[in-house]
C-alpha cells in the first residue's frame, strides 16, 4: 500500500543546466522540493525532446558518499529511449546536504514518487527506480512501499548496509532486476540470496570483476545500459497492455 504523507511540498524549478550526450547537448531542470522535516531535497529533471503524449518515468538514487553526478553515463541513454528522469540527490548527500537518515531517506523517495505523478508530461502509472549501492537498497524498499511503482532496478544491492534491509521487499513481490559483479562478494551473496528468496518476477546480471554500484557504468555502460532499458521496456509494457 503506498505510503501517504499529510506534507505540504513546495517545488521549485532553480536552474537550468545541462550534459553533454555524446554530440547533443541534454537540458535539465534542478528541482527543490521541501521534505517532512523541511530540508531541501534537489534533484535534476531531465524530459524527452517532441514529447506528444504523457512518458513513463525513472528515479535515479546514487551510492553512499556519491551524489547525482555519479548517474550522468547512463542518463542519455534514458532520456534518448523517451523516459522522464529524475536524477535525485539524497539526504546527506550532494547539493541536499543534511545529515545521512536512510528511514527519512525513503520518505523522501516517497515525495519525489508523488511529486513525478504531479508533473502533467508523466504518466503517473508507470514510474520505475534505480539505486546503486545503498541507493539500491532504498529503491527497492521505497518501490515495494509505493503500490504504483513498476519496478526497481538495483545495481550492487546488500542484506544490510547501514541498517537498510531490502530483504522483506524482494520476498514482497516486488519485481526487480538486480545487477551485481561476481568479485563484489557482499553484492554477489545478496543477489543469491534475494533471487533465492523471491516471489516477483525478478531478473539478474552479473559481470566479471569488483566493479560496484555506478562504478560499473566505467567499463560496462554499454552493456548495464541495454540491460537497464531491456527490462524497463518489459516492464513497461506489460503495464500498459
Amino acid at each position: 500500500m503506498m505510503r501517504r504523507f499529510g506534507l505540504w511540498l513546495t517545488i521549485m524549478l532553480i536552474f537550468v543546466g545541462a550534459i553533454q550526450a555524446q554530440d547533443d547537448t541534454l537540458s535539465f531542470e534542478t528541482v527543490e522540493l521541501s521534505a517532512s522535516d523541511d530540508l531541501t531535497l534537489i534533484a535534476d529533471y531531465y524530459t524527452p525532446d517532441d514529447m506528444t503524449d504523457s512518458a513513463p518515468a525513472v528515479i535515479l538514487l546514487h551510492m553512499l558518499n556519491s551524489n547525482r553526478q555519479a548517474y550522468e553515463p547512463l542518463i542519455p541513454s534514458l532520456v534518448d529511449a523517451g523516459y522522464v528522469v529524475l536524477n535525485v540527490d539524497m539526504r546527506g548527500h550532494g547539493d541536499t546536504g543534511g545529515s545521512n537518515d536512510w528511514d527519512l531517506a525513503i520518505e523522501d523517495t516517497q515525495l519525489w514518487f508523488n511529486w513525478l505523478r504531479e508533473q502533467e508530461i508523466v504518466d503517473d502509472s508507470q514510474i520505475a527506480i534505480i539505486g546503486a549501492s545503498i541507493g539500491s537498497n532504498v529503491a527497492l524498499i521505497a518501490c515495494d512501499n509505493d503500490s504504483d511503482c513498476v519496478t526497481a532496478i538495483a545495481l550492487s544491492p546488500g542484506i544490510d548496509y547501514r541498517g537498510v534491509q531490502p530483504a522483506d521487499s524482494i520476498a514482497n513481490g516486488l519485481n526487480t532486476l538486480l545487477i551485481a559483479s561476481h568479485s563484489d562478494g557482499q553484492s554477489a551473496s545478496a543477489i543469491r540470496q534475494f533471487f533465492a528468496d523471491a516471489t516477483g518476477y525478478v531478473s539478474t546480471r552479473m559481470y566479471l570483476g569488483s566493479a560496484h554500484g555506478t562504478r560499473l557504468f566505467r567499463n560496462e555502460l554499454d552493456s548495464v545500459s541495454g540491460a537497464i532499458l531491456d527490462w524497463l521496456d518489459e516492464q513497461f509494457s506489460a503495464v500498459a497492455m
